[in-house]
């Protein structure tokens, strides 16, 4: 019985049944166990989000670890984990499609300016608000990975007119793509809208700070979903005051859960959603973790085994 170290931060027993009721669809004899108890010290694979990592370095019989998302920055932080053991996260079309969703969602309510009409219904003001020409709205999305390339597609069927930026070149129909630091900046001097859905690196911490936001265009539109450390978020709450930035709208920050003292709450062109852009998905992700689980029993290397020199 392949035993599977579980942990998922700020969830209950009820998600460990709820996983290892669907991964034994596809692996019937699977047994899922609490990375704090001792029943995981047995444990070959660990299935984490955002696990404590002092606890995973203690269980010696690991041969990989499994993210319960796309993003493995919460396993690779602060170099505590052996990094010689295969990290694999899921890609799964499903969080892609929803991030699509959220995404659009942001994207329309700043080009059709709800906001703006949801001021007007408080004080009983009916009344047209100016309309932007949506074809000639160019959105720039910084990351043009699994999630990336949906969310381009997707916008691109709306009609909008969409750049993409990414560390490796991309190739999607439609989509003008760009990689190196001068077309970044270039990005920034000419598009509407920022969407930030790039992994957290070395590289992307805090590649969203004055710098970058004072280069972009007066009334900009910022969204984030990939990580909030790529924020500088004063920086940001700086730039949406003086307008440059008119409106934000974030699903991820430096502190989850977002504090009650942060300073992100109190402004009112930023919009505040809890990180929940794109969750996993039991229901859609437990094949794929399954399959993985069975590489890993059998000496194999699971698909979608992350570069650890990249940091995904």
């Amino acid at each position: 019985m392949p035993i599977v170290a579980f942990y998922s931060k700020d969830s209950n027993t009820d998600l460990l049944e709820e996983w290892e009721q669907r991964l034994r669809l596809y692996f019937p004899s699977i047994k899922l166990v609490d990375l704090l108890s001792y029943k995981a010290e047995n444990a070959i694979t660990a299935l984490l989000w955002k696990a404590p990592l002092f606890r995973v370095k203690e269980l010696k019989n690991l041969k990989a670890l499994i993210s319960l998302g796309q993003g493995v920055d919460h396993i690779l932080k602060d170099n505590i984990i052996n990094t010689k053991i295969p990290i694999v996260r899921i890609v799964d079309p499903y969080m892609a499609k929803s991030m699509s969703h959220w995404v659009i969602i942001s994207v329309l309510n700043f080009t059709r300016d709800t906001f703006g009409y949801y001021d007007q219904q408080k004080s009983k003001t009916y009344k047209a608000r100016k309309e932007v020409n949506f074809t000639n709205v160019k959105i720039a999305i910084y990351g043009m990975g699994a999630i990336g390339r949906v969310v381009a597609r997707d916008l691109k069927q709306l009609g909008f007119k969409i750049y993409g930026w990414s560390r490796t070149p991309k190739n999607i129909s439609g989509v003008i793509c760009y990689r190196d630091r001068d077309k970044f900046e270039f990005l920034l001097n000419t598009c509407d809208i920022h969407i930030c859905l790039l992994p957290l690196t070395s590289e992307t911490a805090n590649i969203f700070d004055k710098s970058s936001f004072k280069m972009m265009k007066f009334g900009s539109c910022f969204i984030n979903a990939g990580r909030g450390e790529q924020v500088v978020e004063e920086d940001l709450i700086e730039y949406c005051k003086s307008g440059q930035i008119s409106h934000a709208i974030l699903d991820v920050y430096c502190k989850e859960p977002l504090p009650k003292n942060s300073r992100l709450w109190e402004q009112e062109n930023i919009k505040i959603w809890p990180h929940v852009a794109a969750e996993t998905n039991p229901e859609t992700a437990a094949k794929q973790i399954a399959k993985a689980i069975k590489c890993i029993e059998n000496g194999k290397t699971p698909p979608n085994t992350i570069d650890i020199k990249v940091g995904y």
